[in-house]
């Protein structure tokens, strides 16, 4: 869905056999499943009270086309509701519980009709209509705004170019007409990313500041205050809402911490209902102590180390390839995360349509082949390599052990930065980053493109390596026309061949979520779509 924060050695040598024993873990992880709960819950027969769940300082809430991160995407789906759904089993477009009655296209995809239901309002009243989508739209686009989800505009005709995109046009009061640059098979898809494509309220766009400390929405829940900036979020049910999703609690409590471990420690004191960060370090005790309230999910997120590519030794390709090659993805998931990873073979992963098991050769184990392409590229022993990631949700661990095989495998030195998150994405934004950084990546919906063109693309909304590869642009501009998602997934692999080889980022692992909640909650739902706990369908005992 976008970057996350809390968006996994052969038998290694003896100093890292030495981490294992610091940061590894077993123990009894209890019962576990996909579904969780204890089944739906009825919406028009809400439980009320009050539950709380982790959060970690958002970077926006609104306008909600400037969230591109997991945490804000978290509060986000509670307060709004999606323009459009997706089928998690089929990837087909749905339109229970959406703001969207029907999406159509063209034969050739280019021309996309969008109709909304009638009768629907913001939490202030305002009518969700045509003029609060093409709004919303357009001030995303606007190059002035920098809006961080602009990307997703970009398929429109006039996006970028002023302050209207010259391919909106209003059919009527609830019937907005796109008219694309390019055919895109997967652009009704791309519409069921929520803060990319959801409504702005007129007194929002008057005021965006003032939104974004106390965001309107459509959804079920609504701001019950402002945004208590590193403390907490509350919503409450909006009493008036007319969609079907739901909210069964009276009221959701977004709890800030320190970071995951101390999240958990206010789960154990009964402060914390849900958690849905578990630190690698806090893992067995978590799930032994959760016993069966608990659930396991494969998710589509993808953790990578990005390379400044503009930067020496890293704007060598074979640089990049001899780190990707000198250290073994499955020890590190089985020493340091609990084995809760899947190791990368290709760029996306697993659960997406297309995504290959066998595609990045040099994300297998080779030391041998590591230290020759070393070598090649000029790297030379003793060399200190910077590793930068967001401190206080669990990467310390694995980052210290990539750092610890580079050095036995590499010949280099490797030292440690650890940043709070909003000042982590500054320096990124800035290209402040002088060696590989942590990153991690969830769909925004399923398909290999949404993969490609953002990470690796040129200018890519979150392609931080800078990496630029004209041939691999067209290659997916290629199979965004493509006639079916089949051919069009044998287009995309084509594209990221080429990144597997160019390496601007170095693919780590696919995530498995577990998530744990207390005796005062049941009926946790894990969203496939949203990947995120369905907060709407959470009962208060």
């Amino acid at each position: 869905m976008r970057m996350t924060t809390p968006m996994r050695v052969a038998a290694a040598a003896a100093s890292f056999a030495l981490l294992v024993t610091a940061c590894g873990g077993g123990g009894d992880e209890g019962d576990k499943d996909a579904g969780g709960g204890t089944g739906s819950a009825d919406p028009d027969n809400p439980s009320g009270g009050t539950f709380s769940i982790n959060l970690t300082e958002p970077s926006f809430l609104a306008p909600a086309q400037n969230c591109y991160e997991s945490e804000c995407n978290k509060v986000l789906s509670a307060i709004n509701d999606p323009l459009v759904g997706i089928d998690a089993e089929t990837g087909e477009l749905q339109f229970e519980g959406t703001l969207a009655e029907s999406v159509e296209s063209n034969e050739d995809k280019t021309v996309w009709t969008l109709k909304l239901r009638d009768g629907l309002t913001f939490h202030n009243d305002e009518p969700v209509n045509a003029d609060a989508l093409m709004g919303a739209w357009n001030y995303s686009a606007n190059p002035k705004n920098e809006m961080s989800t602009a990307g997703f505009m970009t398929h429109i005709e006039g996006a970028g170019e002023g302050e209207t995109m010259t391919g909106l046009k209003k059919v009527d009061d609830l019937t907005v007409e796109l008219t694309l640059k390019a055919p895109f098979q997967a652009f009704g898809q791309m519409m069921s990313y929520l803060p990319a494509w959801a409504p702005i309220a007129p007194a929002c766009l008057e005021d965006i500041e003032a939104c974004n400390e106390a965001p309107i929405g459509t959804g079920p829940y609504m701001m019950d205050g402002k945004w208590n900036h590193d403390q907490g979020i509350t919503v409450t049910r909006w009493e008036g809402y007319q969609g079907d999703r739901g909210g069964q609690a009276d009221s959701i409590e977004f709890t800030m911490f320190a970071d995951s471990v101390a999240a958990f420690r206010g789960w154990q004191g009964g402060t914390l209902d849900v958690l849905d960060t578990l630190e690698p370090t806090i893992y067995a005790e978590a799930t032994g102590a959760a016993g069966e309230s608990q659930l396991e999910t494969e998710t589509s997120s993808l953790t990578y180390m990005g390379f400044p590519t503009k930067t020496a030794p890293f704007d060598s390709k074979e640089y990049r390839q001899s780190f990707s090659m000198a250290f073994d993805r499955q020890a590190v998931i089985d020493a340091v995360l609990n084995g809760q990873a899947k190791p990368s073979t290709d760029i996306p992963t697993p659960n997406i349509p297309g995504a290959r098991d066998d595609a990045c050769k040099y994300c297998e184990f080779n030391p041998e082949e590591a230290k020759k392409l070393f070598a090649e590229a000029g790297g030379k022993e003793g060399d200190t390599v910077e590793l930068i990631f967001n401190a206080g949700s669990g990467h310390e661990g694995w980052v210290e052990a990539i750092g610890n095989e580079l050095k036995n495998n590499l010949g280099i030195n490797f030292t440690m930065k650890g940043m709070e998150w909003a000042q982590y994405l500054e320096l990124l934004d800035a290209g402040g980053a002088k060696g590989p950084f942590r990153l991690g990546w969830s769909k925004d919906y399923p398909s290999p493109e949404n993969f490609l063109r953002p990470i690796v693309g040129t200018g890519g909304d979150v392609n931080r390596s800078e990496y630029s590869n004209k041939e691999l642009d067209d290659l997916v501009t290629e199979g965004d026309a493509a006639a079916t998602p089949e051919e069009a997934q044998e287009i995309y692999a084509q594209a990221s061949d080429l990144a597997l080889e160019d390496l601007p980022l170095l693919p780590l692992w696919s995530g498995i979520k577990t998530i744990i909640w207390g005796e005062n909650v049941e009926n946790i739902v894990w969203d496939p779509v949203e990947e995120q706990v369905s907060l709407g369908q959470v009962i208060v005992k």
